[in-house]
């Protein structure tokens, strides 16, 4: 897709931007998917960043990467489970036309982030490691790996938003007129909550802090943007996703824990 291209059938205002580009190289029989390459892109950022602050602390990078193959393996298979249990018809929809290639696609960020949080609490359990210290070594790292998946998704054209006439709109192929670059919108804010963890946080009154903070900086930007998202069938209690959903559930089960760590710290 290029940019910059008008269509007879879009309101007025072109130029509009077509910014999905699925494929990013095309070898022979070979495709390397640009969704692929920016999440592989955002691991290792992330992995990267959290090395940097992990010597901060006088942790041996090492540490970070052994931990860092736990989490990425339980993130994939948290963030697939989690796509075929709550979007099941689009899961089988995918499986009857591709089979085993469909599995390349459809991943809930949620699922991911439990995967990953519990397997991280059993491995560092596990090995004696202090688990909330390196949790928010891991804080930042994880929101700016994600925002660069985010980044990914607008690329491949899911995740999209609701039809709107604001002047960034963009186009997805398959959809009449625009709609709102909801992945840039998360890509954006969790750029901004990794900054402001790496650089704001620097001063904790208790371990985990930057950790909880996370949790409900990424909460509540969910639930915000998820009003703008234009890919749910299904909605709860007559407006609300899925999304909005486990956002508030652990937007409440992060803000009991933080105060109650900071009570227990007398802080």
């Amino acid at each position: 897709w290029s940019s910059d291209v008008c269509s007879s059938d879009l309101p007025t205002g072109c130029p509009v931007q077509r910014v999905v580009h699925p494929i990013l190289l095309k070898l022979g029989s070979l495709e390397i998917h640009t969704y692929g390459v920016l999440v592989a892109a955002g691991f290792l950022a992330g992995i990267a960043l959290a090395q940097h602050r992990a010597r901060r602390e006088g942790i041996a990078k090492e540490v970070i990467s052994d931990l860092s193959v736990w989490l990425i393996a339980s993130a994939m298979l948290g963030a697939k489970i989690f796509h075929i249990v709550f979007f099941w018809n689009d899961f089988f929809a995918g499986w009857r036309e591709s089979g085993w290639a469909s599995l390349r696609a459809g991943f809930v960020f949620f699922g991911g982030f439990v995967g990953a949080t519990a397997t991280g609490i059993v491995y560092l359990r596990w090995k004696k490691l202090p688990v909330w210290p390196l949790a928010d070594i891991f804080a930042p790292a994880l929101a700016l790996g994600h925002g660069l998946g985010r980044l990914g998704c607008l690329f491949e054209g899911c995740c999209y938003g609701k039809p709107c006439a604001v002047p960034w709109a963009i186009q997805i192929p398959g959809h009449t007129g625009l709609v709102h670059p909801t992945q840039l919108y998360e890509a954006a804010g969790n750029f901004l909550i990794c900054a402001g963890l790496h650089f704001g946080c620097r001063q904790k009154r208790v371990p985990g802090q930057v950790w909880w903070t996370y949790v409900l900086a990424y909460a509540a930007l969910r639930f915000a943007i998820e009003f703008t998202r234009g890919d749910y069938s299904r909605y709860y209690f007559g407006w609300l996703t899925i999304g909005q959903v486990i956002a508030t559930g652990i937007f409440a089960v992060a803000a009991a824990l933080l105060v109650n760590s900071t009570r227990r710290a007398g802080v």
